[in-house]
């Protein structure tokens, strides 16, 4: 299915009905946006899948509807009160599918001679409102906080650079007042209140948007569409309060999928896992960004202009992912353990506490 976990299909979807199937969640990671990294992160998956249980059945008991099914374990299905302190939990669940419409992709060649893409999401405006059991093209983006790594600090400096005075100072102001400053924010600055934004699903990179090409792109109705926020919204309390309970604050950001089924929104994926949301001091794989910028930077900026060539750049790309060193490959594996038993209030897996943990991980940072 993808780089991080595997889709194990019973029924297919169809317009008309849910497929079910099961998510297999691996040890693999992705950075970059360029799917698998050299390294594996022994039961990274099953911790995603414990606090993506855990979150789904927290907004479900709130209203907020999801294709989640349960876990399995076993033959068995099961919730997430079924895992048993010391038994390693599961990396399997169940969920209900969606069917994928993707953008028409054309390429051709710029005016500095370089190939550019384009997408065509015709489909999703010629059909708006018609379209059934789908996953919407968006992903969306919701933030607490600024902290360090957030792609908003380098829209900033984008910004920066460019040479007209008044347009520099036009876009820097832009971006101040989208989140509700108004000045330039440093790294940990918080929000004075959440902030949602829009990137595309379906394209070689994530292409940010604004609400109203959001709308666009989402074969939604203007009634349907004004409903995505306020499911974000509540997706994101309930996360930002567990952080908060567990003492995993702050929850600074974080990203979901939906789809579209039967005249409702449904909470598509997985939800306020470490792959999806960033916690506390670099509880999220910003660690290993963090590493491969100070480490590989050239790695980092192959990916950043190789994404732009359109699907299969990263065969393409030259510049290879060096490996993490093995103890790091420990220690990431211990957090993401450590932080799922934090935050689900329950020792499922055997391992240190996540504060022995990052204490350990420091001198990588």
């Amino acid at each position: 299915m993808g780089s991080v976990k595997d889709l194990k299909i019973f029924s297919p979807a169809y317009e008309n009905r849910s497929g079910e199937g099961y998510f297999i969640f691996s040890d693999r990671y992705s950075i970059f946006d360029y799917g698998e990294m050299p390294d594996h992160i022994k039961n990274k998956g099953r911790a995603l899948a414990v606090m993506s249980a855990f979150n789904f059945e927290g907004i479900n008991m709130r209203g907020i509807p999801s294709h989640y099914q349960g876990l399995i374990r076993g033959n068995a299905a099961i919730r997430f009160h079924d895992l048993e302190s010391g038994s390693d939990g599961t990396d399997t669940m169940a969920v209900s599918l969606a069917k994928v419409y993707k953008p028409i992709v054309r390429k051709f060649l710029g005016d500095d001679g370089q190939p550019k893409l384009e997408y065509d999401y015709s489909f999703f405006e010629k059909n708006r409102g018609k379209i059934n059991n789908y996953l919407i093209p968006l992903e969306m983006i919701f933030r607490n906080g600024l902290p360090r790594g957030s792609s908003v600090f380098a829209r900033i400096e984008d910004a920066k650079k460019i040479s007209d005075a008044n347009e520099r100072e036009k876009k820097l102001k832009d971006i101040y007042q989208k989140l509700g400053l108004s000045a330039e924010p440093k790294p940990g600055d918080m929000l004075p209140k959440p902030v949602i934004n829009y990137t595309t699903k379906l394209e070689s990179g994530d292409r940010a948007l604004t609400e109203q090409e959001a709308f666009d792109v989402s074969g939604l109705t203007e009634k349907v569409f004004s409903k995505l926020k306020p499911l974000i919204l509540g997706a994101n309390d309930f996360i930002t309060e567990r952080a908060e309970i567990s003492r995993l604050d702050p929850h600074w950001d974080g990203k979901l999928e939906m789809r579209f089924i039967d005249g409702r929104l449904e909470i598509a994926d997985v939800l306020g896992t470490l792959d999806e949301d960033r916690l506390g001091p670099d509880v999220s794989k910003e660690l290993v960004r963090q590493w491969y910028k100070k480490t590989q930077p050239e790695f980092v900026e192959a990916c950043k202009e190789w994404k732009k060539t359109g699907d299969g750049w990263q065969e393409r790309m030259p510049t290879k992912p060096i490996n993490l060193p093995a103890s790091l490959v420990t220690l990431v594996s211990q957090m993401y353990m450590s932080a799922a038993n934090q935050y689900v209030g329950k020792r499922i897996f055997n391992t240190p506490e996540l504060a022995e943990v990052l204490e350990k991980i420091q001198p990588y940072k």
